[in-house]
């Protein structure tokens, strides 16, 4: 029979200084009554304490423990409960072990005890117990690293399973001498009670400030320095968010009211809490951020290389999310997890976090069966719970101060439903999702995770769970992708089928694992999905850079894939201004391929109608229309059902009339139609009877007034893609005045020798010029 070792390892922390030899400072008499335990508790001068961690090894007292391998025998017993992962849910659960340690008398000798032993007045084998000391000496070990060891007498330590965990807490020693550790795995450390992201900012305005000011002090004294970056975003007083710069104490606001806030007043004693901004990243950098600067997670933990490679492999998406008020890490990873369709997990055998996209598992992968599943182990059952038939992901968030969970606090949302599947089942099974991360514009990426969140949970997946050998021909690892066949698997036929399992809880035993796995249904998506990105504009928009958007959704691009932009029916993508192009195609690299689908519209801003004034000949020009598409890089242009037209000319000015006693400017320029549409001009006239210029419309150009007199008309603003109308010439009395220009029509596409079109022709309003 083999003869199993049970070891455990803490590292405790350790001053490498001795008591009162420089930099030490201490002195008996004058910082403490007696020398120190080179512990943190027990420092006397711990501006100078000089960590030099010690490892203490405890084992299970047995007759053949081996004399080689160092070890405290007081080891009572381990109970180890493993991870459960949740795949594309959340972070799941935490592994953990309890340890139970029996107290005894001790001498305090070895590394990592008393380097003073010889100096005390007593004898330390008499006077107290090992787990009695202890407790006072080392009272810090929350997050310190500990280890559980098993093997087999023959083996070296080396040569053992080695699971690694953190101290969550400890206990005793008892009435009866028990002391007790409680260990968790690294992944405990995000946790909300113990991780936030951002950090509380404990600075707030000394003074009130109107909502135009532009400067503030903040107080305490110090704590500009001591916790805000140099410049960045801030919300102030839970209600405003602004863009700051900073000197010591002294902030200069750069912007009022960013991220859709409002600028307002706020008191004195408001505070002012830095916002967390992740721009268009990788989801493995962002959860790599989180964990180690907010969680403490060391980075030795975290191998970013092998995220960042499995996201390249097989997500290729970014996220992005203003993060205004400090929330649990746990939270963020795990909304990270479900939308980006992530597992997330400790591995305890290599003391590494693991992270993988969610994917098929294919017919390839090793299949257990009868012949290596332990006989009358195998189970499974249904999880009716966890079925679902609609999702509906709402994106774009407007307000990151504003409740999460508010639908109204989204630009968009994206839903997905299977009415097969309700009529299956008899009924609906809806999840909402609220997604910070996922930006406006990210429809594709939204409908993508509903594709998954389907695919995964049409058919609610099966619990399995069986037994295995440890050290059988088939190895198995937590996380794993499987396949598991029995025989009372069978289709409709009788015929025995398989299903593909993900390993999501391993329990091992001395000679065996116990193994919880869940189905994993999963959505198939083309090969080609990777190589092919979609953008959907799915609301009015101004002033779209097809590149600056596709950056905020996707990695970079690269020679060879395929971008789509569809702008959706009912959408209008105008312009703010004559020299803001309404789409704009924007710079891309070499070999890339573009494809624009308008369903909807592409509109160039509308001209202003030209004012006038008293005085004034000739009469004032209308002002001309935006540009609708812009391109200097080759696309590929479906417009059979869509419309692009340029942003119509404002129209002139009207000439100026005389009449007795005195003279009155014409009537002035109305607006050409646009998305925005161009305002009607406005009149300065010392006589009444001039009349103002009249707005256009997304459809048509203001139509004039004609002023009192009937001269002088201003211009008609012109209908899309056309130019304005020029104003009508004013004067009497022998004395002709000249109406103003008409605004110049801007382009309905500004580099059409760069344009295929594939479909169309559709409506196309105004020039198509290079």
């Amino acid at each position: 029979m083999t003869e199993v070792l049970t070891y455990v390892e803490v590292d405790v922390d350790y001053c490498s200084l001795s008591y009162g030899v420089a930099p030490c400072t201490a002195e008996v008499g004058v910082t403490g009554d007696a020398k120190c335990f080179n512990t943190l508790a027990t420092c006397q001068d711990r501006a100078n304490f000089a960590n030099s961690p010690v490892t203490l090894r405890f084992a299970q007292d047995a007759d053949f423990l081996p004399r080689e391998i160092d070890a405290i025998p007081s080891l009572i017993s381990v109970n180890f409960s493993p991870a459960a992962i949740s795949l594309g849910e959340n972070l799941g659960t935490r592994a953990s072990i309890s340890i139970d340690f029996g107290d005894h008398p001790w001498p305090d000798t070895g590394q990592g005890f008393d380097k003073y032993v010889s100096e005390r007045g007593y004898d330390p084998f008499r006077q107290g117990t090992f787990w009695g000391k202890f407790r006072a000496r080392q009272p810090f070990l929350q997050g310190r690293p500990i280890r559980l060891i098993r093997g087999a007498v023959g083996q070296s330590l080396a040569e053992m399973e080695t699971r690694h965990f953190i101290i969550e807490s400890f206990t005793g020693p008892d009435q009866e001498g028990k002391y007790r550790i409680v260990a968790k795995d690294v992944l405990k450390l995000a946790d909300a009670d113990r991780a936030q992201a951002p950090l509380l900012s404990n600075g707030f305005l000394l003074t009130s400030i109107d909502a135009d000011d532009m400067a503030i002090t903040l107080t305490p004294s110090g704590v500009g320095n001591a916790e805000y970056p140099a410049s960045g975003y801030a919300a102030i007083g839970g209600s405003e968010i602004v863009t700051y710069t900073r000197t010591g104490d002294a902030v200069t606001i750069t912007a009022r009211a960013q991220l859709n806030t409002l600028a307002q007043e706020h008191d004195g004693g408001d505070r002012f809490q830095v916002v967390l901004r992740y721009v268009a990243e990788d989801p493995a950098e962002i959860i790599s951020d989180l964990l180690q600067t907010y969680a403490s997670v060391p980075s030795g933990y975290i191998p970013l290389a092998d995220w960042q490679t499995e996201t390249a492999t097989y997500l290729q998406r970014v996220y992005s999310a203003d993060i205004a008020e400090p929330t649990g890490v746990d939270k963020l990873v795990s909304e990270l997890v479900e939308q980006a369709a992530l597992a997330l997990w400790w591995d305890d055998i290599n003391a590494k976090i693991k992270f993988q996209v969610l994917r098929a598992i294919p017919t390839s992968a090793t299949r257990f069966d009868e012949e290596n599943v332990l006989a009358g182990s195998f189970g499974f059952a249904e999880q009716p719970a966890k079925r679902l038939s609609q999702i509906w992901t709402y994106f774009g968030q407007i307000n990151p101060l504003l409740r999460q969970t508010d639908p109204n606090n989204y630009r968009s949302v994206a839903a997905t439903i299977d009415a097969e599947a309700e009529a299956d089942y008899g009924s609906p099974a809806i999840r909402k999702i609220y997604s910070r991360w996922i930006p406006q514009f990210g429809r594709s990426i939204a409908l993508r995770q509903n594709d998954i969140q389907l695919g995964r949970f049409r058919d609610p997946p099966r619990k399995f769970n069986f037994s295995v050998m440890r050290f059988g021909p088939q190895g198995i690892i937590l996380g794993g992708g499987y396949r598991v066949s029995s025989w009372n698997m069978q289709d409709a036929s009788g015929v025995q089928i398989d299903a593909p399992i993900q390993i999501t809880r391993l329990s091992p035993g001395p000679a065996s694992f116990d193994v919880d796995a869940e189905e994993v249904l999963f959505t198939h998506f083309d090969p080609d999905d990777l190589n092919n990105r979609f953008i959907i504009v799915d609301g009015n928009t101004l002033n779209f850079n097809l590149r600056t958007v596709h950056d905020t959704l996707y990695p970079e691009i690269t020679a060879g894939q395929n971008l789509t932009c569809i702008v959706e029916t009912g959408v209008i993508v105008g312009g703010s201004g004559a020299g803001n192009k309404a789409f704009d195609v924007g710079s891309w690299p070499a070999d890339i391929n573009l494809f624009l689908i308008v369903r909807g519209r592409i509109q160039g801003c509308g001209g202003r109608g030209a004012d006038t004034e008293d005085g004034e000949n000739p009469a004032a020009a209308g002002s001309p229309g935006g540009i609708a598409l812009y391109t200097r890089y080759d696309i590929e242009l479906d417009v059979d059902e869509g419309e692009i037209f340029g942003g119509a000319g404002g129209g002139g000015g009207g000439g100026m009339t005389f009449d007795e006693p005195g003279s009155r400017a014409g009537g002035a320029g109305s607006g050409g139609a646009g998305y925005l549409p161009g305002a009607g001009g406005s009149v300065t006239s010392s006589a009444g009877g001039s009349v103002p210029g009249v707005a256009g419309t997304t459809e048509a150009g203001g139509v004039s007034s004609t002023p009192s007199g009937a001269r002088g008309k201003g211009g008609n603003g012109g209908g899309p893609g056309l130019a304005g109308q020029a104003g009508a010439n004013g004067g009497s009395l022998g004395l002709p005045t000249t109406g103003g220009a008409g605004g110049a029509a801007g382009a309905a596409i500004d580099g059409i020798s760069y344009v295929t079109v594939s479909e169309g022709p559709g409506d196309i309003r105004g020039s198509q010029i290079n």
